[in-house]
């Protein structure tokens, strides 16, 4: 990778071209993502007090099946391919489940 040198500064600074512009749009899409896993993973508790109301149990077949038919259809309509996305929910609902077992006292986080 080549540096730019400033001359006013003496600094050398990283190339500010069409690739490290796109590369910053990325980054800042990453920190969005990661602050929706977040907010989404807080919500863990509440799902856990509403199931426990409810009487269901932490994991709901039913339930994951429903979130991953939504996601595959979302992700047509994105035209983003079905088994990733698929795969990324996944994780998310582990996330969550592992969540509602920590609340729950039944962490089988280490």
């Amino acid at each position: 990778m080549r540096f730019n040198f400033d001359v006013r500064t003496g600094e050398l600074k990283m190339p500010t071209g069409k690739l490290e512009t796109t590369r910053e749009k990325m980054r800042l899409i990453d920190r969005e993502i990661l602050e929706l896993i977040e907010a989404r993973t807080e919500l863990a508790n509440e799902v856990l007090m509403s199931k426990k109301e409810m009487g269901k149990p932490i994991i709901d077949e039913a339930q994951i099946q429903k979130v991953l038919d939504r996601a595959a259809s979302l992700a047509v309509e994105k035209n983003l391919d079905v088994d990733s996305v698929r795969q990324i929910f996944l994780i998310l609902i582990k996330m969550s489940i592992e969540k509602q077992n920590e609340y729950s006292g039944k962490s089988n986080l280490i």
